[in-house]
């Protein structure tokens, strides 16, 4: 039971709109949850008299709300009232809150659609294919003229979700958007190791040869995949493969093996393709 946290306050027969995301929060650690996954979106502007009254009336937290009243519209608001949820609610580790806050000292001087996309990258880098691809597309519906490189970094990396969920004909294209926007030679590589995965070899040739230009980028792709063959032998699930493949012929368990681990995979690429307004809870 030692992770039973109590909660604080009552829980509003009157929600709160947070009105960026569109959703509703009733209680005080629901308020904070959002906060933990969303403040690096916010600025100063959400700690306002509406939010300071919800908080002290409908959740009966007077002391807080009266305290949240006297930051609105100050300087480092948003900083200010981490800090007094950490203080009066807890619901986070101490270490939690102080990363929170050194995130939004961080990243202030960023837009948010630059702040966009770090949460987008952090969905990226925890597997959420699906619910960072929704990031990115924001990210470049809402890029400014000269943010080139931004709109090219969020096209690049769509392509990267997109690869991950073996979509590499969109994958090719959404690198292609990124050279596009931004050259980069990665992202060009990216493009070609895409279409060598989606096209036949035919094809594949085919555009190298009408592509001069690609020949030194395409021997890059040869290496990789080369390099790619000798890692995954390597790798826990490279290896499960070949025990399995040694009992193929002696031993039924090289079947109920392969049923396993297919099922494993179905279940991590349903979690990875998942998409979603994010930031909920």
């Amino acid at each position: 039971m030692s992770n039973v946290i109590l909660c604080k306050g009552e829980y509003s027969k009157t929600p709160y709109l947070l009105k960026g995301d569109c959703k509703n929060v009733y209680c005080i650690e629901e308020l904070c949850y959002y906060l933990y996954h969303n403040a690096y979106l916010l600025s100063d502007d959400f700690v306002d008299f509406a939010l300071a009254d919800w908080i002290g009336d409908s959740l009966g937290l007077t002391d807080l709300g009266r305290e949240i009243n006297k930051i609105c519209k100050k300087t480092n608001a948003l900083a200010k009232l981490i800090e007094l949820l950490a203080e009066h609610i807890g619901f986070y580790s101490d270490k939690e809150w102080k990363e929170l806050l050194d995130c939004i000292v961080k990243n202030n001087e960023l837009s948010v659609n630059e702040r966009r996309k770090i949460r987008a990258d952090g969905f990226l880098n925890a597997g959420k294919y699906g619910l960072a691809m929704d990031e990115y597309e924001v990210v470049i519906s809402k890029a400014m003229a000269g943010e080139d490189k931004l709109r090219a970094k969020a096209f690049h990396n769509l392509g990267v979700c997109a690869a991950k969920l073996f979509m590499y004909e969109k994958a090719a294209q959404y690198f292609a958007k990124a050279y596009e926007a931004f050259a980069n030679t990665e992202s060009y590589i990216s493009m070609l190791s895409a279409m060598k995965l989606y096209m036949p070899s035919n094809e594949y040739l085919e555009y190298l040869s009408s592509h001069k230009e690609s020949y030194e980028d395409s021997l890059e792709v040869e290496r990789r995949f080369e390099s790619y063959k000798d890692g995954f032998a390597s790798q826990p699930v490279g290896r499960y493969l070949k025990e399995l493949a040694d009992k193929k012929s002696t031993d039924s368990d090289y079947y109920d093996g392969i049923e396993s681990l297919t099922e494993e995979v179905k279940e991590e690429y349903r979690n990875q393709i998942y998409r979603g307004r994010t930031g909920g809870y």
